[in-house]
């Protein structure tokens, strides 16, 4: 899964426009592996310290990437009805995606469906249609996997995040209302 950008600049001036020099830059998409344990764990963190800054339940604990690696990456890495994928440039890790598949439940008139549970790309890398391509290749899986419904949870003050979701044809589902005691 290799995906070509080409990002060409073009600037206004009085005589007329100056093409700039063209940048080529070549993101992969791949299944995350072993050799992108430490980078997928440097990435959550900045994806934590985002979140964050958004709302500070997000805020991690110090000694919290070994355990996120333990109990959760690795997991969701060996697990049949999960998806793990980075975004490599030049490769480097600048993007992941955590996605699975949820069955159904007695307790629902529900079928299985698909779950993003995350997608970040780092912010360097951010606006470059890196993040489109992994939702790409999110639903070619799902496809091939027989799901029709995908969900996902986003922070609700995260305006980039709804606007990408939106943009993406994801609607509202339901809310989670919370309060402090």
């Amino acid at each position: 899964m290799s995906t070509d950008f080409l990002v060409t600049r073009l600037f206004g001036c009085g005589l007329g426009r100056v093409e700039s020099t063209i940048t080529t830059m070549i993101i992969e998409i791949v299944r995350a592996n072993e050799h992108h344990i430490t980078e997928l764990g440097n990435l959550w963190m900045e994806f934590m310290r985002y979140s964050h800054e958004i709302d500070p339940v997000f805020t991690p604990h110090d000694g919290t990437i070994p355990i996120f690696i333990k109990e959760y990456l690795h997991p969701a890495m060996e697990a049949e009805n999960s998806l793990v994928l980075v975004a490599l440039d030049e490769g480097n890790v600048v993007g992941y995606s955590y996605s699975l598949i949820i069955e159904t439940s007695n307790l629902e008139d529900r079928v299985k469906y698909g779950c993003i549970h995350d997608l970040f790309i780092t912010v360097a890398h951010r606006r470059k249609g890196i993040g489109e391509k992994m939702l790409g290749e999110i639903m070619k899986w799902f496809y091939s996997n027989d799901i029709h419904r995908i969900e996902l949870d986003v922070i609700a003050q995260n305006q980039v995040a709804s606007s990408f979701w939106k943009k993406h044809g994801f609607r509202d589902f339901k809310r989670t209302l919370y309060r402090h005691l």
